[in-house]
């Protein structure tokens, strides 16, 4: 018998500039095999893949995937194989029908982020079986794959549930976050929240017009949705008529219903929690250097060492002059009299939230951020020793105490714990060797330390914001940092349903809000600051139209500046 593994097809893809599309041009390559694409801008049309290729896949959106294979259907060659890779199948395998070729539906059920096929599924709805067909799902076995096959109208009623119902349910919790104006706190994210905030991430990473055409396309989705809202409607009714009873039977009767998957999603989402525990998160930490021709002087709230060290040389090059101050304050002071051109100020950590001393400088002095950017703050322990054991007393800053506390307790249960002014002090006021030190990887650099463990800290889910500050926005930089969204300052008179007045008008202007904090204010006539991030660059007509709306509003507004 052949092995069809070892067949040579020329394999076309249509739409190969896709996200997906890109992905299967990428496998097929790495088998050794030889890929033709037609997209928009392509030197061949699809009609003319359609005549040439072996293997035909259709890789264009939901919308168009019907329109696309009635397009081609009749160009593709008897011998050869017509199939599509969309999250639909019913329609598709439909139009594929009059093909005179091979024909077969598939879908990956899987995205173009999955590094291989290992533990991977494809969904098989086979219509028209030639060769190509198993060797297909030869090539994707052998890559470890799994293959299911299942008809056309079974596919689409199970991703009306799996698929569809997940992604709307998430979607809408996704909006109430929204509509709320709420960004929860990572000190205070239960481990459902957690678990669920990451499917909602991921679902809002990924492309919106997809989702909309898995909603919206799927025949099935439609009867779904409305048992859903059902559902929905009668949990609410219990909630608001404080009806316990009901709830709990309700909550029991699905419990039961779902007990033997109940049971091992408990055990998982536990695996996964601890895993996640134990890995630091990348959240869009700069990677490039601001190169700038003329000297500069760069303030940052020292001592060096700092983590505020750390975020000025992750993005300046060596040309500039870093220098270290010892307060917030003290560096919009330098700004503001230009005995130095910039600042580097933390502005929000994702644990302690907002540095409120950075938005009260912002409102006091009359100076701008240029943009911001993000460093992951990983805690190390440091001594001038090798030796762990030999560890008598750890002295580091309150905070990082608190952030490292339960690693400390676990490994160093015997060790005496002290605190000092930061992380730095300590390691310059003492030189015993019996002495460790929690602090930053660049600190065990400037001071000469060895490094006896590295991310100490109990939640690996911790990085800061810094803002540039400068005289005015600079536009170099602003470019340099990417900075589209725009910040804002505002005090309001003391009315009820002022604030939701204020949004209301941000609302009926199309801006997106990303942020949105109140801070204590220094100023006497108002208790509080409002600061906020709209997500649109600055400047903007519809920024300043805004501002014009909501004057009426608020004794105090201001621009502060781009991040």
């Amino acid at each position: 018998m052949t092995n069809k593994t070892n067949l040579k097809p020329l394999i076309g893809i249509i739409g190969g500039k896709g996200k997906m599309g890109g992905w299967f041009k990428g496998f097929f390559e790495n088998q050794g095999l030889k890929v033709l694409i037609s997209d928009i801008n392509t030197k061949i049309s699809n009609i003319e893949l359609a005549k040439k290729a072996d293997i035909v896949i259709v890789s264009v959106p939901i919308g168009n995937i019907v329109k696309v294979i009635k397009e081609i259907r009749s160009f593709v060659r008897k011998n050869a194989l017509l199939c599509d890779i969309t999250s639909l199948k019913r329609e598709p395998v439909r139009a594929m029908r009059k093909a005179k070729s091979g024909a077969i539906g598939i879908h990956p059920l899987f995205g173009p982020l999955v590094q291989s096929l290992e533990g991977q599924k494809f969904v098989f709805c086979r219509l028209k079986d030639n060769k190509w067909v198993n060797f297909l799902r030869e090539i994707f076995i052998k890559n470890k794959a799994e293959v299911i096959e299942i008809s056309p109208e079974e596919h689409d009623k199970q991703m009306a549930v799996v698929q569809a119902l997940i992604h709307f349910a998430n979607i809408g919790l996704a909006r109430t976050l929204y509509s709320q104006k709420i960004i929860p706190r990572s000190s205070f994210l239960t481990p459902v929240f957690r678990l669920q905030s990451l499917i909602i991430g991921r679902i809002l990473g990924q492309n919106p017009e997809l989702y909309a055409e898995l909603e919206i396309y799927n025949p099935y989705f439609k009867n779904v949705l409305i048992d859903f809202e059902k559902q929905i409607k009668d949990l609410s009714k219990d909630v608001k008529d404080e009806n316990f009873k009901n709830f709990i039977k309700k909550f029991k009767q699905t419990s039961l219903y779902l007990d033997g998957f109940r049971k091992v999603a408990q055990t998982k989402s536990t695996e996964v929690l601890r895993t996640i525990d134990k890995q630091p998160i990348k959240i869009k930490e700069i990677k490039r250097k601001i190169t700038i021709n003329k000297k500069l002087k760069i303030g940052f709230l020292g001592p060096k060492g700092t983590f505020s060290h750390q975020a000025a040389i992750s993005i300046f090059s060596k040309k500039t002059k870093l220098v270290p101050l010892g307060t917030i304050k003290e560096i919009f002071e330098k700004v503001n009299s230009q005995d130095i051109d910039l600042g580097v100020v933390p502005a929000e950590n994702t644990i302690g939230g907002i540095v409120s001393e950075t938005i009260n400088c912002l409102a006091e002095y009359p100076l701008k951020t240029s943009g911001s950017f993000n460093i992951a703050v990983h805690h190390c322990l440091l001594a001038r020793m090798k030796d762990k054991k030999k560890i008598k007393i750890v002295k580091t800053h309150t905070q990082a105490l608190s952030r490292c506390r339960h690693w400390l307790a676990k490994n160093l249960p015997e060790v005496k714990l002290e605190t000092g002014s930061s992380t730095t002090a300590p390691i310059l006021e003492d030189q015993d060797r019996k002495v460790a030190f929690v602090a930053s990887e660049i600190a065990a650099n400037v001071y000469k330390l060895n490094i006896l463990d590295k991310n100490i800290e109990d939640n690996k889910d911790n990085f800061t914001k810094f803002y540039l500050i400068s005289s005015d926005i600079n536009k170099e930089f602003q470019k340099k940092l990417r900075a589209q969204k725009t910040l804002i300052l505002f005090a309001v008179y003391d009315r009820v349903g002022i604030l939701r007045d204020i949004l209301d008008v941000f609302a009926k202007n199309n801006l997106n809000l990303t942020s949105l904090h109140s801070v204590p204010s220094r100023l006497r006539s108002w208790d509080y600051f409002f600061f906020l991030e709209a997500d649109v660059p600055y400047p903007c007509s519809k920024i300043k139209k805004t501002i014009k709306q909501i004057e009426k509003y608020c004794p105090i507004i201001r621009v502060l500046g781009v991040s």
